[in-house]
C-alpha cells in the first residue's frame, strides 16, 4: 500500500454497517479502504502483463462477461459483486489483495497522489463526461458541494471544456479551494443562491448541474437553475428526491444518477493528472491516526481529500 483515500462511504460502513453498492453485505471483520494505490508485492497464479514492484491503482472490477462490461462500463456491471474495501478487505493496511481486472498501472504519479483519483476523482470525472457535450464555449455549469469530490469536478471541468464554472458550498474554505482549482464564480449556499446563478446567466439558467450533495435543497437548487435541454447529474448520496411531473423540470431537461466511473475513464483521468492538468488537494495522514481522521471527516473538517498512508511512508 502507498495510499488510501478516505471517503464518506467509509463512514457509512463504520457507523451504519452499510456498504455501497447497497446489495453488498459487510461481514465482520473487514478492512476498509476502496481508494487504493500502491506497488505490486507479488503476483497470483497465472497473472501476466504485470511486474513485481510496479506502481498501480485500483478501479472497480466488473465480471468481464456481461454486455455492460463489453461496452466498457465495468462500474455498472450488475454482477460485479464485492470489491476491495466494499465487501472485500481494503486498503487501510500495509498490504491488500486485489483482482487483476482492477489493476491500472501508474507512470509518474506517486501512489498517494493517485489513490483519491480512483473514486473521488473518477466519480467526478465520470459525472463531468456525462455533460461535456452540453458544455460548449459560452455555456455555464454549476457544481454543488466542492468537497472531496466536487473540487475535483471543478478541476476536471477546467481541464476538458471552456464552460463557465459556478461553485456552490456552505463553507468559505471549500469555495476558496474551488476558486484555486479554477472555478469562475464561488457562491455560498443560501436562500439567494438560485437568484445569483440566474442573474449571472441573464436569467437563462445553466446547461448542467453536478450535485455532489444529493439532499432535497441541493436538488431543488439544481431544478431552479437548469435550463431547457439541460442535464442534472446527482452524484451525492444525501437521500434527496425530486417530484417528477411534466412541469417539474424545464422541457427537455433530464436528471440522472451515477456510480463511480469506468476503467477507461480512470486511465484518462490518471493521464490528465500525470500531465499536470488535474491535481487533488490532499491531506496525508499515517495509518495509526486513522480514527482521528475519521472524526475530522465526521465534523466536516477535511478540505479536499484525506489520504491514509502506512506509517513511515
Amino acid at each position: 500500500m502507498g495510499g488510501n483515500g478516505l471517503c464518506h462511504s467509509d463512514l457509512h460502513a463504520v457507523d451504519d454497517l452499510t456498504c455501497s453498492p447497497p446489495h453488498v453485505d459487510i461481514q465482520l471483520p473487514m478492512t476498509l479502504g476502496h481508494e487504493v494505490a500502491g506497488w505490486i508485492e507479488a503476483l497470483g497464479p497465472g497473472v501476466r502483463g504485470l511486474d513485481v514492484g510496479q506502481p498501480c491503482a485500483l478501479t472497480i472490477a466488473g465480471c468481464g462477461q456481461c454486455i455492460l462490461c463489453a461496452q466498457g462500463w465495468n462500474n455498472y456491471c450488475r454482477s460485479r459483486g464485492k470489491q476491495v474495501g466494499m465487501g472485500l478487505d481494503g486498503g487501510m493496511a500495509e498490504y491488500v489483495v486485489a483482482p487483476v481486472g482492477a489493476i491500472v498501472p501508474l507512470r509518474s504519479l506517486a501512489p498517494w497522489q493517485a489513490a483519491p483519483l480512483t473514486d473521488a476523482g473518477l466519480s467526478s470525472y465520470h459525472a463531468v463526461k456525462r455533460v461535456l457535450p452540453l458544455l460548449t464555449p459560452g455555456s455555464s455549469v454549476v457544481v454543488i458541494g466542492v468537497g472531496g469530490l466536487g473540487h475535483l469536478a471543478v478541476a476536471a471541468l477546467k481541464a476538458t471544456c471552456a464552460a463557465r464554472v459556478v461553485a456552490v458550498d456552505q463553507r468559505p474554505q471549500a469555495l476558496e479551494l474551488a476558486t484555486s482549482m479554477g472555478a469562475d464564480i464561488g457562491t455560498l449556499a443560501d436562500d439567494t443562491t438560485a437568484w445569483q446563478i440566474l442573474d449571472a446567466t441573464s436569467g437563462a439558467g445553466v446547461q448542467a448541474v453536478l450535485d455532489f450533495v444529493g439532499v432535497n435543497p441541493s436538488i431543488q437548487l439544481a431544478r431552479q437553475v437548469i435550463r431547457p435541454l439541460g442535464h442534472i447529474v446527482v452524484v451525492g448520496r444525501g437521500g434527496g428526491s425530486i417530484d417528477f411531473s411534466p412541469h417539474g423540470l424545464p422541457y427537455g431537461a433530464c436528471i440522472s444518477s451515477t456510480f463511480g466511473g469506468s476503467k477507461l475513464e480512470l486511465m484518462e483521468l490518471l493521464a490528465l493528472a500525470e500531465g499536470g492538468r488535474i491535481a487533488c488537494h490532499v491531506e496525508r495522514h499515517p495509518l495509526s491516526q486513522v480514527d482521528a481522521v475519521f472524526d475530522k471527516l465526521r465534523r466536516d473538517e477535511i478540505i479536499g481529500r484525506a489520504v491514509i498512508v502506512p506509517d513511515g511512508h
